[in-house]
């Protein structure tokens, strides 16, 4: 007899990378480019700047949520999630916790010959982090990715095996 049973549930983080701009700021979704070359005001959080949404990084989040069975919200909302962290300027991050583009779906995927039903909580969009490169005496942050449209997708703790 078994003490214990495994569940296991996903975060995933999907960057959107079809979008030509940031999903809350007019700089280039390119974070290949000379470092720190791609980032506005808004994605550093200066005062005086409002985002303003990418809609198409919305529309490519509402149809992973439609291809994930979820069901879509009546209006779309994003919030601040304040919190430090080195590689968020802001010190906050915008995104979508209240009203996220998707919940309850679920994918059906094939394991060990039988069907098994994952259950989706939620999808929803934010904005990425800076990225960090470490050195033995140094760190350097390039903000290029700061501010990319991130889609983050939640299972429910449904999976009982490394398999699933």
């Amino acid at each position: 007899m078994d003490k214990y049973k495994v569940l296991i549930g996903l975060e995933m983080h999907c960057e959107i990378s079809e979008t030509n701009t940031k999903v809350f700021s007019s700089a280039e979704n390119s974070y290949k480019d000379e470092p720190n070359s791609n980032v506005r005001p808004v994605d550093l959080g200066f005062p005086g700047t409002l985002p303003v949404v990418n809609k198409e990084a919305v529309k490519k989040a509402l149809m992973a949520s439609i291809i994930l069975n979820c069901k879509q919200p009546e209006y779309i909302y994003f919030e601040r999630k304040n919190y430090y962290y080195p590689d968020l300027p802001k010190g906050y991050q915008i995104t979508q916790n209240t009203k996220p583009m998707g919940i309850n779906g679920y994918l059906d995927i094939l394991v060990n010959g039988h069907i098994k039903r994952v259950d989706i909580h939620d999808l929803h969009l934010e904005e990425d982090t800076a990225s960090l490169e470490h050195y033995p005496k140094y760190s350097l942050i390039d903000y290029n990715r700061c501010g990319s449209p991130l889609m983050e997708i939640v299972t429910e703790p449904c999976m009982e095996s490394a398999d699933e």
